[in-house]
Formats: C-alpha cells, structure tokens, sequence
C-alpha cells in the first residue's frame, strides 16, 4: 500500500517516544504492538515513498522497514455444486437430511484421507479417530476472508467473530468488512477443518467436527481489475485479498483468544535478495514464533503457483515462516490425477497436485484434490466444502445496499462448493492437529508437530509423506 509502512523493531522493543518521533517525520502511527515489537505508520499522499522508507529506517532500533503489502487467499479453481440435497438453514428437525455428502456420497474422501472418519459414521471406515475423538475443546482459528455465521456446518461450531479488515486503509465496493464471509474462501475452509456433525447441521463433515471455529477475519473480497466492466462483475470476478498488517494482528489476535491451532490459506511469494522481501519474512517470522512460543501449532497453504521453493531465494510465507508447518497438496487416489480434464475417475497412486508449490523443507502434505471434477455426487478428484450465501437475507450483488451482498466465489449465494488448491490442504492438516490435540491435552503444540512429523504417511508417487491422525493416534 502506497504510504503505509511496517517498522520492525529489533528485539521486539519499540522505543517509548515512538510515536512522537513518527510525528516529527509528519506521520502517524496507527498501531503498536509491543507483544511482536511492530508498529503501522502512515505518511500522506505526498511523501515521497524512498524518502519515507529512509526517515523510519533511521529511526532508534529499527531492524526493517517494509510496505504493508497486500496478500491473497491461495486462489482456487471452483465447480458449483446443486442443490442435490436440501439445505435448511438452522434446521432442527430430525426428519431434515444431514451430513449427506459424507454420509451418502464418496465426495469427502479429502475429510477421511486425513483421518475424519470412525466411530461407525457411516460413509467412511466405521473405525478411526472418532472412535478416540472428534476434536471437542480445541479452538481453531481460521485466518480468512470470515465464515458464513449462520451456515448450518458452521454456526454449532461457532464460538469467535472478529474482523481485521480497515475499509478506511483498504476500502473495497464489494465487501463490507464485518466477520460474515463474503467471498467464500473462509467459510469453505473453515469447513474443512471443523464443519459441524449431527441432526441439525448441514451437508458436509470436517475433520474435526466438535471443534470450536475462531472466525478472524483478515480478507475481504476485492474488485477484479476489468476494463469497461460494471462494478457487479468486477466484484463477481473479485478475489479475497487483505493487508500484512491485517494477517500479523489476526494471528496476535488468535493467540489473545487461546487458540490451540492456526490454519492460514493466504500468502505471497518473497525473494529474500530484497530488502521488501527479507522485512517480510523478518514480519511473519517474529509473530508466528510469537504464535509457537505460546503454545498454538500454525499450518499454512504452501501455495498454487507450482513453484518449487528448494532455491532458498524464494519462500511462500507465511508458510515458510518460523515455527509454521507448511501443507502441500495431494491428491485423491480414487480419482487419479490426470493432465485431462474431460478424464473419468479411475484409481491409482497418491501424487503431489500438479498446482502446488512444493520443495519446502519439512513440508507435509494434505489434500488439496486436482482433475478430474468427477460428478455431483460420486468420486471426485475435487474438494468438497461449505460455501458463503452472503450477509443473511439479502440477494446476491455488490452491498451497494443494504438488500445486496457477494457470496460464494463467482457463483452467487450457494451453500455448497467443489474447489481444488492448498488452501484445502491447511485447514485439513489443521483438523488432523486438532484431533491429536483433543486425544492428548497434555501435549504442547511441539509434541503435536512432532506427532504429526513422524507420523505421517509416505506413499509412491508423493515426494513428502502426508497428514494422518489415524497414524498419529494408532488407530486403523
């Protein structure tokens, strides 16, 4: 963002006069955070940015000096999914379908390929996990463009609504900032991670399903840049995107609310030859350690740009951030992964999902699905999740009114959706954490990456091992 800036302070302590010596530079310090030793200055329209960058970096016990940047949700390809079952919104009724999907469908083979599966479920192996636990008591914060409040697979789970987003730093025609989903990305991956189970809740089933959600928003949904486009398809075709400094105070905000785990679906590539891009792994670094020291296991999307990340030169973050497991993306074994879209399903290896970045040291992986689509309701090599119907009562378009919100992607107000990419793949991993965490509250969240390390699964075709509560819980 053009005039506002990060300063990173050296052994997290910002000087006492901080502020008055921003003042002195004709800026303003908009926030400071002395638990992560940063602070957010504004200087006005005028300054001249090299300038602006120079004055703070010469200011006392400045380590680093970086643009508060914007960052993305790991961008998705999507398929709408029908109405093939009903949707009732804060049904109760014992008599209305639930669970279906995974009950009924092969289409959340992601959930089960993690370990969401046992305790005689039907739809997935009738032992598991489950049998030990569903994840109740663990606090899942989703770091995302916010959840649909009143989704039948988010709402029982639903414990934490916050909102980063400053429309006044970043305004955006097609978002209205509050903790509702308006883009879709959060809600989907917050389901993945913990949608709700049981008579009353939705369609679909997380991995973790009595787990608490921490809903803390740090996307919103951003116009598409279309020239001559009205404002209503700029929005459809917008994606989620939100600023550094909106994620870094997420993640202080999760570890003020007693999260137990992180799960991040958002990022951006750096190379570590700029100064930009050493101050921004120097950022994250220092409030993701922050996150780990105080006992939260972070898992981050390793990114869809098919890049391999072995040259030093270059990292995703936050996914290659201090104390974060980074989650590459696999795929479906029966639904082989196939260069042609058009293919059937047909079953075969596991294999490293041909978008996913990957050569992260220590990374693991988890499900982020790839082609073949498959049907609406048989196997898949996509991702099924929970998707947003906007802010509650309203029609799909941009809140130009108060009668009109964004919802699920590019597909209007739906309550369901298939997608593919790592942003699935975090908020799996980060189900499979929260049932080896709900099984031993005695661990620390070192001992739980450590489990989920060593236990993971190596197979053929898939270059690092992948997730597996049941491994990590010795169960089938």
């Amino acid at each position: 963002m053009p005039h506002r800036y990060l300063v990173i302070y050296r052994n997290n302590s910002i000087p006492a006069d901080a502020e008055a010596r921003v003042h002195t530079l004709g800026a303003h310090l908009l926030h400071r955070s002395d638990r992560l030793g940063i602070t957010t200055v504004q200087f006005n329209a005028s300054t001249n940015d090299a300038a602006a960058i120079e004055q703070l970096r010469s200011e006392p016990n400045v380590a680093y000096v970086i643009h508060d940047r914007v960052l993305t949700a790991t961008r998705l390809h999507l398929k709408a999914v029908p109405a093939t079952f009903s949707v009732v919104i804060g049904a109760k009724s014992l008599a209305v379908p639930y669970d279906t999907y995974y009950t009924q469908t092969p289409q959340e083979w992601a959930v089960q390929q993690v370990g969401g599966y046992g305790d005689n479920i039907a739809g997935g192996p009738s032992h598991g996990p489950w049998d030990i636990t569903r994840g109740k008591g663990i606090r899942i914060a989703i770091l995302d463009s916010g959840v649909d409040q009143t989704h039948p697979d988010i709402a029982p789970n639903l414990v934490l609504n916050l909102s980063e987003v400053d429309q006044t730093a970043y305004p955006s025609a097609c978002d209205d900032g509050t903790p509702q989903d308006q883009s879709g990305h959060g809600t989907w991956t917050a389901s993945l991670a913990a949608g709700a189970m049981g008579p009353g809740t939705g369609e679909i089933i997380g991995v973790a399903p009595e787990a608490s959600i921490l809903n803390i928003k740090v996307l919103e949904r951003m116009p598409a840049v279309l020239n001559g486009a009205s404002l209503a398809d700029q929005c459809t075709a917008g994606q989620a995107s939100g600023l550094l400094s909106w994620v870094l105070q997420g993640i202080n905000d999760a570890i003020a609310n007693r999260a137990d785990i992180i799960s991040l679906s958002v990022g951006a590539v750096a190379d570590l030859t700029t100064g930009d891009g050493a101050g921004l792994q120097a950022a994250f670094d220092r409030v993701t350690w922050a996150a780990a020291q105080a006992n939260i296991v972070l898992v981050a999307a390793a990114g869809n740009e098919g890049l391999d990340l072995s040259n030093p030169r270059f990292v995703e973050l936050p996914a290659q951030s201090r104390g974060v497991v980074a989650i590459e993306a696999s795929t479906n074994p029966a639904c082989v992964q196939t260069a042609d879209p058009n293919d059937g399903c047909s079953t075969g290896p596991i294999s490293l999902a041909y978008y996913s970045n990957h050569g992260i040291a220590d990374a693991l992986a988890a499900p982020g699905g790839s082609y073949p689509e498959g049907s609406d309701t048989s196997a898949t090599g996509w991702v099924r999740g929970a998707c947003s119907s906007g802010i509650p009562a309203t029609l799909d378009g941009p809140p130009t009114d108060s009668a009109h919100s964004m919802g699920c992607f590019n597909l209007g107000h739906v309550a369901y959706v298939q997608a593919i990419g790592t942003s699935a793949s975090a908020p799996l991993a980060a189900g499979a954490a929260a049932l080896i965490r709900a099984a031993h509250p005695d661990w620390d969240a070192a001992t739980v990456v450590a489990t989920m390390r060593s236990t993971a699964v190596p197979t053929r075709d898939l270059p690092i091992p992948q997730v597996s509560a049941a491994a990590a819980l010795s169960t089938p």
